[in-house]
This record gives structure tokens, sequence and C-alpha cells, in this order.
């Protein structure tokens, strides 16, 4: 056997180890360990990869958006109303469950309102009303109207979902709107 064929046999199964640690270091949550991710010179993220976008940091809370009608002078409201319920999982939403979708928008939704609050940037600023509202219109959409009251106002709830022994995360509570525009 030539030396060549030998260093070889030795090199492609060294080299294949060693790219296979990296790739598994790299998805370790400390995010020190994304240095391993800049010997991947594409820049693509190609050679080493990053399987994290599945869940990296996992939604431990469920988000709702909550309104109250108001009269036209503030000083009565009824009580706060459920927008949108989650629904109960069953074993068939584990392969098809399209009616996630709007979940995943509110909690989408509710991430670009909760996160990076005091950011000033044009995108931010642009992001964020485009958010109030986008759940502006989804509530005014699923609200029911009733005599009296003109306004209503809109309040992001979190809480842990089917643990009732955590207390709910009253996160923001939205300026009044006109029911019908």
């Amino acid at each position: 056997m030539s030396k060549a064929k030998t260093v070889m046999q030795q090199a492609v199964p060294a080299i294949l180890a060693g790219w296979f640690v990296a790739s598994v270091l790299s998805q370790h949550p400390d995010r020190s360990y994304d240095k391993l991710r800049k010997a991947d010179k594409t820049g693509t993220g190609i050679l080493i990869p990053n399987w994290r976008f599945f869940a990296p940091n996992p939604a431990v809370d469920d988000q709702h958006f909550l309104y109250r009608l108001a009269t036209a002078d503030k000083s009565e409201h009824t009580e706060w109303r459920e927008v949108y319920s989650i629904a109960p999982r069953k074993l068939v939403h584990a392969f098809w469950f399209p009616g996630r979708r709007i979940e995943k928008a509110i909690f989408d939704v509710a991430s670009t309102l909760l996160h990076n609050p005091g950011a000033m940037t044009p995108l931010h600023q642009e992001a964020k009303e485009g958010a109030y509202h986008l759940i502006n219109e989804f509530v005014r959409q699923r609200l029911t109207p009733e005599p009296g009251y003109p306004l209503f106002q809109v309040m992001l709830v979190r809480y842990s979902g089917y643990d009732h022994s955590e207390d709910p995360k009253y996160d923001m509570v939205f300026d009044y709107e006109e029911v019908n525009r």
C-alpha cells in the first residue's frame, strides 16, 4: 500500500470526526461555542450548521390579547374579554394543525411588541407601529360591539398556559381605538 493512500485513510476519518465534533459543539445552547462556527469561511453556515433554529429559546408562556369596551368619555368599561382562545391539543395536531397559524401569528406579533422596548431605530418603530395596527384590526374584526360603547382597548397578557400556579403577566395596554371605523 502506498504512503499517500495510508495518509488518506487516516486523514479523512480524522477530518470528518473533527467536523462532526465542531458541528455538535456548535449546537450547544451556550453561545460561547459559536466561536467554532467562525471556522466556516463560507459565511453561509453550510460547513458548520446551526440546527438550533427549531427552538433556540422555546416559548414558555402563552400570549393572549384581551379587550374591553369603553364609553366615549372612557368612564365606564366592560370586563376584559379574550379575543382568541388557544385550542386544546389533540394527537392529530402533531401532524396537521392549520389553526396553529393564528396562535403563531399572535406569538410573533407579541414578540415584536415585547422585545427591545427601548429600540428607537426607524425599523423598530415601524415594526411596532405595524404590530399595533395589526392587533387592533385583529381585535376589531373579532369583538362583539355593544350599544353605548364606541371604543375598545387591548391588553397583552402572558401566562403559563396549563400551569395555573403562576400568575399572569400583564405586559401592555394599548390606547383606545374606535370600534367602527
